[in-house]
């Protein structure tokens, strides 16, 4: 996603790049706040639009101190509005960065023109919708400023009040015509922006006005699965029961009910299973594209035609019991075993419902699955066991119980894998020191001898 607000432009020098002794006393007071000698020096009628450094004006950091007396003194003395800096920021759109209404009130009243725009393309309207009061964006949008307005990235001011979670601003700027589902450039509707401010009643308010609840990114990313993303779970919630689209799958061929099993939450689980969708369906990656040829380069080099690296694989196809064992979450097996989710499904690679939960290191959801189906003999991926899988969490916290456990459950502590390591080997190769004394030990009561423990 685009970045929706940078660094504000800051003001470059403190003095007047061409003024005299009076418009550098000015331009140190201002910067000061002194209101005092403000107004002592305006009656000695300096030159108040004398350049700085930056080309703009001592009115520029009067707005940038947020001081609207001497806004005021300033403008009554003659100042103009609308001398933009280097950058383009003229002092309205610097007032509405730094978000007093007051002072946009008073520019706009001295002829600022309420449409000016940096020389990156955000109008001043789209500034204060992120930082300012809709009372501010009333009077820019009463003296001409549009409301669909888009910046070059295609963002609207909507779009900057959702990125910042300005719920206020959201329900100002769609009562005025405000697009709820406008898309910017790299293909965001507002709601997107709203879940990445991560305030619930932002994202809320777009849903209530009219945000299309399917929705999706480029790469096919659902609101319900960006909304998981950034922990607004109630909100996911909210968009499934308005009629989010349960068959879109995203770049990594989730639909939502892999989604709402990888969330881990039984709640938003059941919301979608009451739609009615396939709960041991499968998730289905999109084929890896094909890599690009190689050729030979200088020397014995060998590297790819096109000069990119090999593409990653394409995630593995899981059904949803899977997703909700690696997330660790006993209740979400539950919801989805209440669902009719079988417990005997595997991931396209071999991993099972077990082994996925062995190495969630969630022990409630280990021994939920084992309650369903105690066979612990199961293989997954390179020949791995259920033990590999648990040592490969390498917090002795949660490894450490998970491992005592399916000791305790009959599982097998040697099994090595399709390389011929065995889990001790897996520790002693970069596991954790805590997980590793445990596990020798362990195999010393079970009066297994390491090969290691030599």
């Amino acid at each position: 996603m685009k970045k929706a607000f940078g660094l504000g432009f800051i003001l470059l020098s403190s003095l007047p790049a061409s003024a005299g002794v009076l418009e550098n006393r000015l331009a140190e007071a201002v910067r000061n706040n002194d209101v005092v000698a403000i107004k002592s020096l305006l009656a000695k009628k300096p030159a108040v639009n004398a350049p700085l450094a930056d080309k703009s004006t001592v009115l520029s950091w009067a707005v940038d101190r947020q001081n609207a007396q001497s806004v005021d003194m300033l403008l009554a003395a003659g100042a103009k509005p609308n001398i933009a800096d280097v950058n383009g920021a003229s002092p309205l759109t610097l007032a509405c960065e730094r978000g007093d209404p007051q002072i946009v009130a008073s520019l706009l009243k001295a002829g600022a023109n309420a449409s000016s725009a940096r020389l990156d393309g955000i109008e001043a309207l789209a500034l204060c919708a992120g930082s300012s009061t809709p009372e501010a964006l009333g009077m820019l949008i009463d003296k001409g400023a549009k409301v669909e307005a888009a910046d070059p990235s295609g963002q609207t001011a909507l779009m900057w009040a959702a990125a910042r979670g300005r719920t206020d601003n959201i329900t100002f700027l769609v009562a005025r015509g405000a697009n709820v589902n406008a898309v910017s450039k790299g293909g965001f509707a507002p709601v997107f922006f709203a879940l990445r401010s991560k305030v619930p009643s932002a994202s809320q308010a777009l849903l209530d006005a009219g945000a299309n609840p399917k929705s999706v990114l480029k790469d096919g990313t659902s609101v319900v699965a960006a909304a998981v993303a950034t922990d607004n779970v109630p909100f996911a919630m909210a968009v499934v029961s308005r009629g989010a689209d349960l068959t879109q799958r995203d770049s990594q061929g989730r639909q939502l009910v892999h989604v709402a099993a990888q969330s881990g939450n039984a709640d938003l689980v059941k919301a979608v299973l009451s739609k009615g969708v396939e709960v041991n369906a499968l998730s289905e990656p999109p084929p890896a594209p094909p890599p690009a040829p190689l050729v030979q380069v200088a020397g014995s080099k060998i590297a790819r035609a096109d000069g990119t690296r090999p593409p990653p694989p394409p995630p593995v196809a899981k059904p949803p019991m899977v997703f909700a064992a690696e997330a660790g979450s006993a209740e979400a097996l539950k919801a989805l075993v209440d669902g009719g989710a079988k417990v005997n499904v595997k991931a396209a690679d071999g991993t099972t419902v077990a082994l996925a939960a062995a190495g969630s290191g969630n022990l409630d959801a280990m021994k939920y699955v084992l309650q369903l189906d105690p066979d612990m003999t199961a293989i997954g991926p390179e020949g791995k066991s259920i033990m590999h899988f648990a040592i490969a969490n390498k917090n002795p916290d949660t490894a450490i119980p998970m491992l005592q456990y399916l000791a305790d459950k009959g599982a097998k502590l040697d099994v090595p894998n399709a390389k011929g390591d065995s889990p001790a080997d897996f520790i002693n190769r970069g596991g954790q020191q805590d997980i590793r004394i445990f596990y020798v030990q362990l195999l010393k009561d079970r009066g297994i001898v390491s090969k290691n423990d030599h």
